[in-house]
């Protein structure tokens, strides 16, 4: 079943593929009634059911029954190959994004415990379409999904994680629905506005809507507040209907998607300019339902890999918190794997490189297109505060040694000189 895949007039998709294997088998989905209501674009900040804004497992809205999708099913019990591939874990010594907030403007978030209070609700720009749901209740999935691909921490017998599990999501809802209509097209830009001023450092949006002067003008308010944008590349029909917005703007990271086998997955749109790719086939995240049966184990799209690369943002912000938001974005460029053809941009995204790459030469920069530039970097992890500690002391007595091959090239020949007599004085 195919979702949300192209632009056409006015209205945007989601860039969403799949669906959980539990509807897929489970047969059609309910029938609801809408009773959804004209929104204004202004809006205060809703609280969530616990104190500072936040809200932990079982706080956040559950989807009633009248409200879809189906529950998914339990995490395989694998770790997933998206995980394995890109093995950001690895890097969790050194930062897991700690202090940096993720704006996510989608559906939603549902209630999950691999959130643990790292959730904090933000303005609800669309309501609920379905009579029983809760007005911020994720009633489509996507949002959870992308939301935990960012932030899902570890948990005892889930195989599952985020890549930033210490970041913090503030949920911007603007859909209830797979297909916007041109109320909630216009909502984007205000979402964008409530992001920055709600203090992201991050924003993640896996959708595509067009381009317009309101669009243009807030993401280069958020670019130029020093927030790093990120952006789904776009899943093409296959009418050549990119470039997809906001991704093709100039300054956001714009994220293809890629298969197991690291090729080009055949939805992702070639004509929006792409920065870096990321897995987007059959991804495993969290999904609306009843812990633990609240995983997805097949999404497929660019929205799934856009989450990807939003948390190496996380990853990067929290452990250089001096460089800038244009500098993230340059060294996730420069440190990607390399172009692999039309629409890999600089190839997949390494979060490893990210942040362990040492610049030795330069500034790191990086092409664009299908040739990027590359930087010398080491392929190795920072060395900790002992390591450092005996470089220096080997350094240190490498000049002494030195030093005293230059006393002994002086002083020895004077010595033989005067046959190692004193020197005579006064």
């Amino acid at each position: 079943m195919v979702r949300g895949l192209a632009v056409t007039g006015s209205v945007v998709g989601l860039c969403l593929l799949a669906v959980p294997a539990s509807a897929a088998s489970g047969g059609a989905r309910p029938a609801h009634t809408s009773t959804r209501t004209q929104h204004s674009s202004t809006r205060t900040v809703r609280s969530s059911t616990t104190a500072g804004g936040q809200s932990g497992a079982g706080g956040l809205p559950s989807p009633s029954g009248d409200c879809p999708p189906q529950h998914g099913i339990a995490a395989p019990a694998q770790t997933p190959w998206a995980q394995q591939a890109l093995s950001y874990s690895s890097v969790w010594k050194f930062t897991q994004g700690r202090g940096v907030k993720v704006a996510v403007i989608d559906s939603g978030v549902d209630a999950n415990p691999q959130f643990g209070n790292r959730v904090i609700i933000g303005p609800d720009l669309a309501g609920s379409d379905f009579t029983g749901a809760p007005d911020d209740a994720d009633c489509i999935g996507h949002g959870t999904s992308v939301a935990s691909i960012i932030a899902a921490a570890p948990m005892k017998g889930v195989s599952f994680a985020g890549v930033a599990p210490q970041a913090t999501i503030l949920s911007i809802k603007i859909t209830d629905s797979t297909s916007l209509d041109t109320a909630s097209v216009a909502e984007v830009p205000t979402a964008i506005y409530d992001a920055v001023q709600m203090g992201a450092n991050v924003i993640s949006m896996s959708l595509a809507v067009p381009k317009s002067p309101a669009l243009q003008a807030a993401v280069d308010f958020a670019l130029s507040h020093n927030v790093v944008v990120v952006a789904a590349a776009g899943n093409d029909d296959g009418n050549g209907t990119g470039p997809f917005y906001p991704a093709a703007y100039h300054g956001v990271l714009s994220v293809g998607a890629v298969g197991s086998d690291g090729s080009l997955a055949s939805f992702s749109d070639t004509h929006t300019p792409v920065t870096v790719t990321a897995p987007g086939v059959d991804v495993t995240a969290a999904w609306p339902g009843t812990f633990p049966d609240s995983y997805n184990p097949s999404d497929s799209g660019t929205s799934f890999a856009t989450p990807f690369v939003a948390g190496v943002a996380a990853l990067v912000r929290a452990y250089n918190p001096r460089l800038s938001a244009a500098q993230v974005v340059q060294r996730i460029k420069a440190t990607a794997d390399g172009a692999a053809g039309p629409g890999t941009g600089n190839g997949m995204v390494n979060p490893v490189q990210a942040i362990t790459a040492v610049q030795t030469t330069g500034s790191l920069s990086a092409g664009s297109g299908t040739h990027p530039g590359r930087v010398s970097v080491i392929r190795a992890a920072a060395p900790d505060r002992p390591a450092r500690l005996r470089a220096m002391v080997i350094t240190a007595g490498a000049f002494g040694g030195a030093a005293l091959v230059i006393i002994a090239l002086i002083v020895i020949p004077a010595g033989r000189r005067r046959r190692w007599q004193p020197g005579r004085t006064g």
